[in-house]
């Protein structure tokens, strides 16, 4: 799904997404409502809107199913929902 770039035998450094973004992301897939992660976060719909379309054009993959009232996560957003998920704990529990 996350597939790194190549050049020749060697990979090539793809930029990393923003923490922001990754924050973002969590809150989305964690409330599977753009509202609801946005009123959490402090910022507009908007801005959430637009973080994920972000990060969905940055990653190269859909991360997130939007059908009428109803949100879901692919595949590739289960698996990215997972490790952010772990990431952000870790981090948190760090700085506590």
């Amino acid at each position: 799904m996350f597939q790194a770039i190549t050049r020749g035998n060697r990979a090539v450094a793809r930029k990393l997404p923003s923490l922001s973004a990754l924050r973002v992301f969590e809150a989305v897939a964690r409330t599977l409502s753009f509202s609801r992660a946005a009123i959490d976060l402090g910022v507009t719909q908007a801005a959430v809107s637009r973080q994920i379309k972000r990060l969905e054009d940055q990653l190269q993959v859909d991360l997130i199913v939007r059908s009428g009232g109803s949100n879901r996560l692919t595949d590739a957003g289960e698996l990215l929902f997972g490790s952010v998920y772990r990431a952000l704990e870790d981090i948190e529990a760090t700085v506590a």
